[in-house]
């Protein structure tokens, strides 16, 4: 199914943003001095934060953004991920495979430990870098990175540490669903049944440890033995990360030909149900499992997970396209409106109300761009 007309028109006032506002700024104000990559945040004036650090997912999400600019016809993104590709690479990528979690702003190392959560957007990076340029020197670097990851920070029972050195602190999914996105990423990419692996096994985790299907839930902290963190910590859910999950087990599915219809929508309708505040139109922070509001703030990063799987729902013939019209006004209203050019406000204390957050985070684009281009697909007219 595509898009509808409002939804089209809705999206044509999205694109016009990306490639008019968005791209141009974050590939000029957004980016250092040429060689160290881009910039951590603005202030929210929109001038360059001075912050002695990169944090190594910043880096890779924008080699991420680019990369796939550039496929979509923005001619300048190859190299700007190439720039910041040289870079986390000269001072980023250790010696046994793994990869820092933070550098200086000019280089060196000041955080040299392995984050599950960083290299999964390395990854991810990696795929999407290799795609642009058509070298498939990343493809080695992935596999080596996923080695290092199976054989350093698997836990017994399932899954991996956060971080290593091991760190205080319950055990998260989401590290574990960018590494799956990553999977994905690198085996649409290359198709080599290596990274397919890493997806089915990562499925499978979900399916035995992260998924509660009595309440069609997903779990956000987990103990050592994978199981729900003791007191609020294991009850606590996030719409954002229900919405998508929903559309990375669909990308799943449609890779690799098995159904996963029944978990979609149980998480799905859950977000559908529960994660929104009373308009309908802002999908909230955070919830208790069963469905209770735990925090009515509201991020931009949820807005731009529910829009991609209003997409994947659209695809199965749900009627979804009025719900991707709503998502994208809001977000383009709330958030993006009233900001500086190609910027956004990233946290509301409530729908309508103040601004809590207090920079704006170029880690943001990358939710932003993957929303705008996996409905890019789905917006174009029917044909006569």
């Amino acid at each position: 199914m595509m898009l509808q007309p409002g939804a089209r028109k809705a999206q044509a006032r999205f694109r016009a943003w990306m490639f008019d506002d968005a791209l141009p700024v974050w590939s000029t104000t957004g980016r250092d001095e040429p060689g160290l990559g881009f910039r951590e945040h603005m202030t929210l004036a929109g001038i360059p934060a001075d912050v002695p650090f990169k944090r190594m997912r910043v880096q890779a999400r924008q080699i991420y953004v680019f990369s796939h600019a550039h496929l979509l016809g923005f001619p300048a993104g190859a190299d700007l991920a190439a720039d910041a590709y040289r870079f986390i690479v000269a001072n980023g990528k250790r010696a046994d495979g793994a990869w820092v979690r933070c550098m200086g702003r000019r280089g060196g190392v000041l955080d040299p430990a392995a984050d599950l959560y960083d290299l999964a957007f390395v990854l991810f990076a990696l795929a999407w870098f290799a795609r642009a340029t058509g070298d498939p020197t990343p493809f080695a670097e992935a596999r080596q990175t996923i080695a290092w990851i199976r054989a350093n920070m698997a836990v017994p029972g399932g899954g991996y540490h956060n971080a290593l050195p091991v760190e205080p602190g319950h055990r998260q999914q989401n590290p574990h669903m960018h590494l799956l996105e990553a999977a994905l990423a690198l085996y649409e990419a290359s198709h080599d049944s290596y990274f397919a692996e890493l997806a089915h096994e990562l499925v499978a985790l979900f399916r035995s440890h992260l998924h509660h299907p009595a309440s069609g839930t997903l779990g956000e902290f987990y103990d050592d033995l994978l199981q729900p963190a003791p007191a609020e910590a294991g009850t606590h859910v996030e719409p954002g990360h229900q919405y998508e999950w929903a559309w990375l087990l669909d990308r799943y599915a449609k890779l690799f030909g098995v159904s996963l219809q029944t978990e979609i929508d149980q998480l799905y309708r859950f977000a559908e149900t529960y994660g929104r505040d009373p308009t309908g139109a802002a999908v909230l922070d955070v919830l208790h499992r069963d469905g209770t509001v735990r925090h009515a703030s509201s991020r931009l990063w949820p807005q731009t997970e529910a829009l991609k799987a209003h997409a994947a729902m659209l695809r199965h013939g749900a009627d979804a396209s009025p719900r991707i019209e709503t998502g994208l006004n809001h977000l383009m209203d709330q958030h993006l409106a009233h900001s500086p050019r190609g910027m956004w406000r990233e946290h509301f204390a409530s729908v309508g109300g103040e601004n809590i957050a207090d920079k704006i985070p170029a880690s943001s684009l990358y939710h932003l761009f993957m929303a705008f281009a996996e409905l890019e697909g789905l917006a174009a007219p029917p044909t006569a």
